[in-house]
C-alpha cells in the first residue's frame, strides 16, 4: 500500500513538475509573440471585411487614348458574398451558432479559458477525442488572417488576438462579422449567401432544419458538402439540431419535426455561376499578393478579403482583345482534332508601348470553373525562344558580337558514346551550314551558334541575367531530387538551348519579349493599375517598374534581326508582317513536345504555347500549327486596331548605320569578296557606330582555277580563272559531317602525301587521311578545295 501511494506520489509530482514547465514555456512563447503582434492590422481587417459591395473590374474603355476611362467588365464568381445585417438573420440561426460553437460567447472575454485549459492538457495526455476550444471571436480572427498553422505560438496569437478585438469591437459586430464571412462550401461565405444558394429564401426566413443544415457545414465545408454528401450533410444536420434542442434555442415539436424533414436544397447550378475570365483570374491573383504583403497575411486571406470587401479593382484588360481571344479559343472547331487527346494552347498579348497585359487565355475550350490550369501562368519549355533575350541581345549589347559576326554552324563537340562520337548539338535536319552570320544564325535558330554564344557569355552569366534581371523565377540553380541526383539550369544546353529543369511561364517569356519595342527598357507586365475600397479610397497602386537593359541601339538592331525570321526565317508563314512590321522567335523543345512562338509589332506583343497535358506528346504533325492560330488571333486584332489609325507604326530604327559587309567574314566587303564562286557575298545590316565592321574582309583567298580539270590551276593549264574560296581553320572532326559549304573551303594540306607531277598530272591533288575530311556536299559541282597552288 505504502509503496502503492509513493507511485501515486511521484506520478503527481511528475504532472506537476511537467505542467509548470509547460505553463512557463507558454508564457515565455505569449510575452515573446505578443511584441510581434499587429493590432492595428486586425482592426483594419475586421473593418474592411464589413463591406456590403461586391467587388468590381474595370477595363478602360478606350485604351488608345492617354486618359483612362474605366467601364466595368466582370463581376468575380469563384467567391460569393453577400454582407447581411444582424437585424435581418434568423434567431434560429444566430443562436444556433452560439449554442454549438461558442455557448459562452456573451460571457467571456474572447476566449474560453475553462474550455481551452481543458483541451490543451487532452492535447498533451490524449484523455479523449481531440476536439477544439475555438471561440467564436478566435474564429473570426483565423477567418480575417488566414491564419491556419498548427502551432503553439500560432494558438498563443490567436487567443492575444482575440482579448483585442473583444475590446476593441461589440458582441454584436463580432457576431455579425462572423456570420457573414464564415465559409459555407461551394465558393459560399456567409450565412445569407447560403441561404440563396442551397434554399432559395432569404436569410431571415429558413426554419429549424434548413437553419441546423447551414450550422453543420460550417464545421467541415467538404466533408458536410450537401451536394456531394447528402447523407452525411444530414447526419450533422441532426447532431446539431440535438444541441439546438438541449440548449433551449428550438422546442421540442420543432425539434422532431425538423429531424424528420428530408434534406431539400435547391438543384446545383439553378443559380446562373459566375465563373472568372483568365484575365480577372490573373488579376485576383496579383492583387491578393500585393495585399497579402501589404497587409501582413496570408494569400489565402487577401484573396477573400478582396473578393468580398467591395473593392473597384481597375485593370489594364482590352475588352476588345481579351473578346476576340476568347471566341477564337472558346471555338474548338478552331484547333486540331488532337485537344481530344490532351492537346492545348494558352496565350497572352502585352502593349508594345508599357508593357501592360492586355489579354490572356489559359487554355482551349468555354472556361467553365475557377481557378483551373492556366497555361500562360505555369511554366514550359522556353527552347530557342530563349536565345534572343539570353544570348544575342546581350552579347550585341557589350559590343562582342553584332549583325554580322561569323560563326561556324558546325558541332561544338563530340561526346563520345557507345556507339561512336555524337555530335554536340545536333541539328535538324542532321546538317551542318559553316560560316553563318549572326542574322541567318538567329533567322534560322542555329543551335551550334547558341552554344557558342553562351560559352562566349557563360552559363553562369546568362543564368544571372535571366533570374535577377528578366525575373525568370522558376529556374533552378542547384537542387538536388529524393534519389540523389542534381538538377540545374546553370549548364550549356539550358542556357543556350533553352531546355530548362521546370521551364518558365509563357507570361514571363512575352513579358521579356517586351524589352525590344520599349527600346531595351524592361516593363514589368501589370494587369492592375489600382484598387480603391468602397468608399474610393486608394488602397493599393500599381505603377510597374521600368528597367533599362540594353541600349536603345541594341535593342533597335533586335526588332529588325527578329524581323528576319518572319520573312524567310522559321516563322516565314506568318502574314501578319503584310500588313505590319513583325518580328519574333519561335522554339520547339526536345522530341516536339512543346512549341512556342513570341511575336511583337509596333502596336502588340503576343505569344503563344502549344504542348500536350501530359508533357510527353510530340506536337510535330499538329495543324492548324501554333504560328497559324497566332498569325490569325493577330491579323483579326491588328484590322481592329488600323481601322482608326491614320499610318501604320513601324519599329523606330534612329541611330542605326545601314552598313555593306561580306557574310563570310562579317567584316568590309573586298576584291577578294568578289571572285566567290557562289555569287555575289556582300549584304547590308544595321550597326551601331560603336559596333560596326572595321576591318576588310580576309577569310577569302584567291586562287588560279582551271576550267578543264576542275581544279587548282598548275602547271600546263591554259584555261585559268580567279576564284575565291574561304579559309577557314579549327575544322579536324573524328567522324564525318556534312557541311554544306565544305566544297568551297581553302585548306592548306603541306604535309599530306601528294602524287608526283607527271605530263599526266600537271598539278597535285592531295589526299586527306580518312576521318579528317571536313564535311560533303549535295551540290554536283565539287572543287578541289584542299590543293595549294603550285
Amino acid at each position: 500500500m505504502f509503496k502503492e501511494k509513493r507511485i501515486l506520489l511521484i506520478t503527481s509530482a511528475t504532472i506537476i513538475s511537467f505542467a509548470l514547465i509547460v505553463l512557463f514555456a507558454l508564457i515565455f512563447i505569449a510575452v515573446f509573440t505578443a511584441k510581434n503582434i499587429n493590432y492595428a492590422n486586425d482592426d483594419k481587417l475586421f473593418l474592411k471585411s464589413k463591406s456590403f459591395n461586391s467587388t468590381s473590374f474595370y477595363a478602360d474603355s478606350s485604351p488608345y487614348d492617354d486618359e483612362y476611362t474605366p467601364i466595368k467588365v466582370e463581376l468575380s464568381g469563384s467567391i460569393r458574398k453577400m454582407y447581411t445585417r444582424i437585424e435581418e438573420i434568423t434567431p434560429l440561426l444566430i443562436d444556433g451558432f452560439i449554442a454549438v460553437e461558442d455557448r459562452n460567447f456573451y460571457e467571456h472575454n474572447g476566449v474560453d479559458i475553462k474550455r481551452t485549459f481543458a483541451a490543451a492538457t487532452n492535447y498533451i495526455f490524449r484523455t479523449k477525442r481531440l476536439f477544439g476550444a475555438s471561440t467564436i471571436t478566435q474564429q473570426v480572427v483565423k477567418n480575417i488572417s488566414g491564419d491556419n498553422d498548427v502551432s503553439v505560438s500560432r494558438k498563443l496569437s490567436e487567443i492575444l488576438r482575440a482579448y483585442h478585438i473583444e475590446r476593441t469591437f461589440s458582441k454584436k459586430e463580432i457576431i455579425e462579422l462572423y456570420l457573414n464571412i464564415i465559409p459555407m462550401s461551394e465558393g459560399i461565405f456567409g450565412v445569407a449567401e447560403a441561404a440563396r444558394n442551397y434554399f432559395g429564401k432569404d436569410v431571415g426566413d429558413l426554419n429549424a432544419s434548413e437553419a441546423a443544415t447551414l450550422i453543420g457545414i460550417t464545421n467541415a465545408p467538404s466533408a458536410y458538402n450537401p451536394y456531394n454528401n447528402p447523407q452525411k450533410c444530414i447526419e450533422k444536420r441532426n447532431s446539431v439540431l440535438d444541441v439546438m434542442y438541449s440548449e433551449g434555442v428550438i422546442e421540442e415539436e420543432a425539434y422532431r419535426s425538423a429531424v424528420a424533414e428530408e434534406l431539400k436544397i435547391l438543384p446545383k447550378g439553378s443559380r446562373e455561376d459566375l465563373y472568372d475570365s483568365w484575365f480577372v483570374e490573373c488579376v485576383i491573383d496579383s492583387v491578393a499578393s500585393d495585399m497579402s504583403k501589404k497587409l501582413d497575411i496570408s494569400a489565402s486571406a487577401a484573396r477573400l478579403l478582396l473578393l468580398g470587401g467591395g473593392y473597384s479593382v481597375y485593370t489594364t484588360m482590352d475588352r476588345d482583345v481579351q473578346r476576340t481571344l476568347e471566341n477564337y479559343f472558346e471555338n474548338e472547331k478552331n484547333f486540331s482534332s488532337e485537344i481530344k487527346n490532351g492537346l492545348n494552347y494558352s496565350m497572352v498579348v502585352s502593349d508594345s508601348r508599357n508593357g501592360n497585359l492586355l489579354a490572356v487565355i489559359g487554355g482551349v475550350g468555354k472556361k467553365n470553373g475557377n481557378r483551373l490550369l492556366n497555361h500562360a501562368t505555369v511554366p514550359h519549355a522556353p527552347a530557342s525562344t530563349l536565345k534572343p533575350i539570353a544570348l544575342y541581345a546581350p552579347l550585341i549589347d557589350e559590343g562582342k558580337i553584332n549583325w554580322a559576326t561569323v560563326f561556324d554552324d558546325v558541332p561544338v563537340e563530340f561526346l563520345e558514346t557507345d556507339d561512336g562520337y555524337k555530335p554536340f548539338p545536333k541539328n535538324s535536319p542532321d546538317v551542318y551550314g559553316g560560316l553563318i552570320t549572326v542574322k541567318d544564325a538567329i533567322k534560322y535558330s542555329k543551335n551550334t551558334v547558341a552554344v557558342r554564344l553562351c560559352i562566349m557569355r557563360t552559363p553562369e552569366k546568362v543564368f544571372r541575367a535571366l533570374r535577377d534581371i528578366f525575373g525568370f523565377e522558376t529556374l533552378v540553380d542547384n537542387e538536388r531530387t529524393t534519389d540523389g541526383k542534381v538538377l540545374t539550369d546553370v549548364a550549356l544546353s539550358p542556357m543556350s538551348l533553352g531546355q530548362l529543369t521546370r521551364g518558365v511561364s509563357l507570361m514571363k517569356l512575352t513579358e521579356g519579349y517586351g524589352v525590344f519595342p520599349c527600346d531595351g527598357s524592361l516593363k514589368k507586365m501589370r494587369n492592375y493599375l489600382r484598387v480603391t475600397d468602397y468608399e474610393g479610397n486608394i488602397v493599393l497602386e500599381n505603377e510597374g517598374s521600368d528597367t533599362r537593359v540594353f541600349k536603345e541601339e541594341t535593342a533597335r538592331i533586335m526588332n529588325k534581326l527578329l524581323m528576319n525570321v518572319t520573312s524567310g526565317g522559321t516563322a516565314d508563314k506568318i502574314k501578319l508582317k503584310d500588313m505590319v512590321e513583325t518580328a519574333g522567335k519561335t522554339g520547339t523543345s526536345g522530341n516536339n513536345r512543346d512549341k512556342i512562338f513570341v511575336g511583337y509589332t509596333p502596336y502588340y506583343v503576343a505569344g503563344i504555347w502549344c504542348g500536350y497535358e501530359s508533357g510527353n506528346s510530340s506536337t510535330a504533325s499538329v495543324y492548324p500549327t501554333h504560328l497559324d492560330i497566332w498569325d490569325e488571333i493577330m491579323c483579326e486584332i491588328h484590322r481592329s486596331r488600323l481601322m482608326n489609325e491614320e499610318a501604320v507604326d513601324k519599329f523606330n530604327d534612329e541611330g542605326l548605320l545601314y552598313l555593306p559587309y561580306c557574310v563570310d567574314s562579317g567584316e568590309l566587303y573586298s576584291d577578294s569578296c568578289m571572285y566567290d564562286v557562289r555569287g555575289n557575298r556582300c549584304e547590308y545590316g544595321y550597326f551601331s557606330a560603336a559596333n560596326k565592321p572595321e576591318k576588310n574582309c580576309d577569310r577569302h583567298v584567291k586562287i588560279a582555277y582551271d576550267t578543264v580539270s576542275k581544279g587548282v590551276a598548275g602547271r600546263n593549264c591554259d584555261d585559268i580563272v580567279m576564284i575565291s574560296l574561304i579559309n577557314i581553320e579549327d575544322r579536324d572532326f573524328p567522324i564525318e559531317v556534312i557541311v554544306t559549304d565544305a566544297e568551297f573551303v581553302y585548306r592548306d594540306l603541306s604535309g599530306y602525301q601528294s602524287y608526283p607531277t607527271t605530263d599526266e598530272y600537271p598539278y597535285f591533288y592531295h589526299t586527306i587521311p580518312h576521318g579528317h575530311y571536313v564535311g560533303r556536299s549535295k551540290r554536283k559541282k565539287q572543287f578541289n578545295s584542299g590543293c595549294i597552288i603550285h
